[in-house]
This record gives C-alpha cells, structure tokens and sequence, in this order.
C-alpha cells in the first residue's frame, strides 16, 4: 500500500520531518499523532505531493514522485486541515471528486452521478444537496467533503484532522463513519489526529511522531501495553469498562 522511507523536509533551517519511515497496512485504520509542531500535517502535504522532501513515498511500489497527479488523484484521496467554501451547491462540490474520471469535456456518466448519490448518501447529507457550502455550520461542511472524498472512490484516504472543527457529536458520528468505510468497504485510512482517546479507540495502528521523528509505529495494544503516548505527551493513562466494552481516555 503506501510505503514512507526516510521521509525528510525543511524549512529554511529548520527540520520539521527528519528521516520518517514506515508503512500502511491495507485496510486498516493508522493514526498519527504527535505533539503541536510534530509535522503531522507536513506529512499530508508530502503525500498529496504539495511540498518538496527528501525521501521516498511509494504507493503500491510505484514512486510517488514519478505517477501523474490524475491517477494519483484516483488512488490516493485527501481531505486537508483547512477547508475552503465555495460559492457552490453541496451536490456540486461532491461532484468534483469525479474530476480524475472525467473527459476533457467534464461530462459525468451515469456511473458518476449514481457515485455522487450514494457519497451524498452515505455521508447523511443528502438533505443539503442543494445548499451553497459557504452556508454550512463546521460540521455539515466536513461531512460534505468527506462525501466528496467518497466520490473519488479510492483506495486510500488521507485526513488531516478532519473532525478539528466539529462538536462531540458530529465528531463521534464522522469517526464511526470511518471505520464503517474500513469495514464494509476495504478502505485504508491515514487519519492525523489531535484526539488521543479517540486515536486510540477507534485506529488499529499507530505512529507516534516527537521531534519530526517517528517515536513509535506498530498496533495501538503494544503502544497502549509500552506507555508511549503518556512518555511523548506527559499525560496519564484512564481505563474503565461499560458494558463489556473497554474505554482508554487521557488527561
């Protein structure tokens, strides 16, 4: 699947990832995490191919670098940090995740309208089909771009911080859809999280950054089992069971 060795950016002087690797599991939730500055976020970045590094990434054996950003566009999905809002109807700005499978005229199929649909649907934002997305509350916006993620249809998605501006609600709702999507559908995720209970509750694998620096990579048990995230964010560990199921929270 998707393969980071020695992944390594800068900023003027400054090294913000320094000599990162390790590998997805395919059809499995991984977290990052790290403390503010860690280069979580720079890390996306270097996938989607937005900012110079040294260092390879490959997906599926093939070098990043060298796959031409339409078939990219069809592998790997992206939903970055930042969001814009368009001037555009919700239906619209799910549509432009068929983008990479249109021709050069930009008609859509019958096959991309009925992908639209089913992403609208599956995302719960089928009622908004028609609002403008500079109308939406935080929420609404990043499950409609979750929907417009859905339509790209690929095997890989990539999020950064996705649930950054939304209630306990909404964000409950949107990582449970997540792990549905692995679930049901086969989905690999690399998910960039600031939540760590939530990191913990609902990813399989784990890679902890400190210091640009990959601290811990592995399944989130032996993570839980090492005492990593209470080292890396001098936090402390809570476990408690409700009916039979067992949750691991921080403080």
């Amino acid at each position: 699947m998707l393969r980071i060795e020695h992944l390594a950016v800068s900023y003027g002087t400054e090294d913000v990832l320094r000599d990162v690797s390790f590998e997805l599991e395919p059809g499995k939730f991984t977290a990052v995490i790290g403390q503010n500055g860690c280069g979580e976020s720079t890390l996306a970045a270097c996938i989607n191919q937005q900012l110079a590094y040294r260092g390879e990434i490959y997906f599926e054996g093939e070098n990043l670098k060298e796959m031409p950003p339409r078939r990219r566009a069809r592998k790997i999905s992206m939903l970055p940090q930042m969001l814009v809002s368009p001037h555009i109807t919700v239906e619209e700005l799910v549509a432009l995740g068929r983008s990479p499978y249109l021709g050069l005229l930009g008609r859509m199929s019958g096959s991309d309208r009925e992908a639209v649909e089913s992403a609208m649907e599956s995302a719960g934002i089928s009622g908004l089909r028609g609002k403008f997305t500079d109308e939406l509350s935080g929420g609404e916006r990043q499950k409609a771009y979750l929907a417009m993620i859905l339509a790209q249809d690929c095997g890989l998605m990539v999020l950064d911080e996705p649930t950054t501006y939304m209630d306990i609600t909404y964000e409950g709702w949107f990582l449970e859809k997540l792990d549905e999507l692995r679930r049901k559908q086969g989905k690999t995720l690399l998910v960039i999280m600031h939540n760590l209970s939530q990191a913990v509750r609902f990813a399989e694998n784990i890679v902890v950054l400190k210091g640009g620096k990959v601290f811990f990579s592995g399944d989130v048990e032996s993570c839980l089992e090492r005492g990593v995230i209470e080292d890396v964010f001098s936090v402390k560990k809570h476990v408690f069971n409700e009916e039979g199921e067992r949750f691991v929270f921080f403080s």
